[in-house]
């Protein structure tokens, strides 16, 4: 995935007394508020999922980051305890799949490869009888799609899309425009947000990875964990003076003149990330500028949306910059 550039619009430096680089969190840091990415089998329901997963990590609270069907496979995010609160920002990410269909006879590699394509763009859906939403049609936005393999009737295909996007009403669309029956034999989450599959670990690895730590080891527990910064790497960021982190924290609309750096392409009613300037998450915000006027404009540069810092974390300063 492309990284953004950062842009200054005033030096700072952030002090080593407060606060904590987000990757050298502790395990216990982490299961109080961390994210754990499981590769979710074949079978079990998301919610199944993540009830296991509170129940064999003794968590208080745990919660999925966007429903996979049963018999879909691949990334499933999971909030553990306060970690639960950024579900909307990743739920609402772009997601990747990978899809096996099954047609009801061969057809020209070549056709079904333009009437792939031709998803490419704003497609209209009605959500399939089973799902967990109101089945009214709505456009969801396909960003990418591509043909890997035709095998007889086999048809393997990626697809690239905003959330809320089915697969399997895709299918039965591409049944619909090849003219004959389509069924979705596989389908496998393989990217959301910028998660990829490489960040997932099994179910079991992540407990074995907690009875290690009960007996004393927190280094693989680590290893399965991750700070809820990793859960909206995909948002653009907007990083905060020191001086002005306490005042965001406790609920305040971030200011421009709080701000330290920030990210290109910020358009204005964006969700943005607002962190200190080790990295950490402060707030979810939507941005009221956009790059180019956060360089050295006046006013309110973002409105909260939700906050993820205790405000105690940064002291108090009474000459607000923000």
């Amino acid at each position: 995935m492309e990284q953004a550039e950062w842009y200054t619009r005033e030096e700072a430096e952030t002090d080593p007394e407060h606060g904590s680089i987000p990757e050298e969190r502790s395990a216990e840091e982490l299961l109080n508020k961390g994210v754990v990415l499981v590769d979710k089998p074949f079978g079990p329901q998301s919610n199944q999922v993540s009830t296991w997963i509170k129940k064999e990590l003794d968590l208080k609270k745990a919660g999925h980051f966007g429903t996979l069907d049963p018999n879909a496979t691949g990334i499933l995010p999971i909030g553990i305890d306060k970690g639960t609160r950024v579900s909307k920002a990743l739920s609402e990410a772009r997601k990747e799949y990978v899809f096996e269909a099954e047609l009801g006879e061969e057809k020209d590699e070549e056709e079904v490869r333009q009437v792939l394509q031709s998803f490419e763009g704003t497609n209209t859906q009605t959500p399939p009888e089973k799902s967990a939403v109101k089945r009214e049609e709505r456009e969801r936005e396909v960003y990418d799609i591509e043909l890997l393999e035709v095998d007889e009737n086999s048809v393997l295909g990626r697809v690239r899309c905003e959330s809320g996007f089915y697969v399997r009403v895709l299918i039965e669309q591409l049944g619909e425009k090849l003219e004959t029956e389509a069924e979705m034999e596989e389908l496998r989450r393989t990217m959301q947000g910028n998660l990829t599959e490489e960040d997932t670990n099994t179910i079991q690895e992540i407990v074995d990875a907690y009875h290690f730590y009960n007996d004393g080891d927190e280094e693989a527990l680590k290893e399965v964990l991750y700070p809820i910064e990793k859960a909206v790497g995909h948002l653009k960021k907007v990083a905060i003076k020191d001086s002005a982190v306490n005042a965001v924290a406790n609920g305040a609309d971030l200011g421009a003149t709080g701000i330290s750096k920030f990210q290109d392409k910020i358009r204005e009613g964006e969700r943005v990330a607002i962190t200190t300037l080790k990295g950490e998450l402060v707030a979810l915000g939507e941005a009221r500028m956009t790059s180019e006027q956060m360089y050295d404009d006046e006013g309110t540069a973002a409105v909260l949306e939700s906050v993820h810092m205790d405000p105690e974390t940064y002291p108090k300063r009474w000459k607000q910059d923000d």
